[in-house]
């Protein structure tokens, strides 16, 4: 499986290109379209999906043009796309430019799977960081957006944050994952969840 990273923004946001190169899915596009469609372009990947983990401006910012260019799908969780139509809670109504971004051509639901060739991607609802923040998991590999970083978690006091949520999405459903999984977050560097089970400032009861 493909899994190649662009590190895009102001705010050091974490692109994916991941599955099959010939149905490949772009992960939490989030500036400098340019940049990525460069990449697309060099590597020859088709695009079949823009996922994103979550609906925040550093994530989505270059989706609209991902999609003109690649003919490309936007797909977010069922219950984000009402958080990506505010800009109070995509934060683009402070911290972005506050352009309206291409709206998501189709939801996925909690445990629905998303094929990339002979790839599957398994979501998972993971609620904290914003009400309708989503991991991908294929095989052993994690994509977590803003949920669970290196050492640290996502941020919880923006628009439907909330810390409860986050704790009982990373202990209740990324901690049962295997150890071996391999963990790539929306910043930052790489982990896996038996390190994380053993060091995150965010185990059960720790705050």
């Amino acid at each position: 499986m493909i899994t190649d990273i662009t590190v895009v923004g102001d705010l050091g946001t974490n692109c994916y290109f991941a599955g099959d190169m010939n149905e490949l899915f772009v992960i939490d596009p989030g500036a400098d379209a340019d940049v990525l469609l460069e990449k697309i372009k060099k590597n020859g990947y088709k695009v079949k999906y823009i996922l994103l983990t979550h609906c925040h401006y550093d994530h989505i910012g270059a989706s609209s043009r991902i999609k003109a260019e690649t003919n490309a799908k936007i797909g977010i969780f069922e219950g984000e796309k009402d958080n990506f139509l505010n800009p109070s809670v995509t934060l683009s109504a402070y911290f972005g430019d506050a352009k309206k971004e291409a709206e998501p051509d189709f939801t996925f639901s909690d445990g629905e799977i998303l094929k990339s060739g002979e790839f599957e991607f398994k979501v998972i609802h993971t609620p904290g960081h914003t009400s309708g923040s989503v991991c991908l998991l294929s095989g052993n590999t994690l994509f977590s957006g803003d949920t669970l970083f290196y050492l640290s978690f996502g941020r919880y006091d923006f628009p439907t944050g909330n810390l409860s949520d986050l704790s009982k999405s990373v202990n209740q459903k990324l901690f049962a994952l295997n150890d071996d999984v391999v963990c790539y977050p929306g910043h930052g560097e790489k982990t896996t969840i038996g390190f994380e089970k053993q060091n995150n400032p965010l185990l059960r009861g720790a705050l």
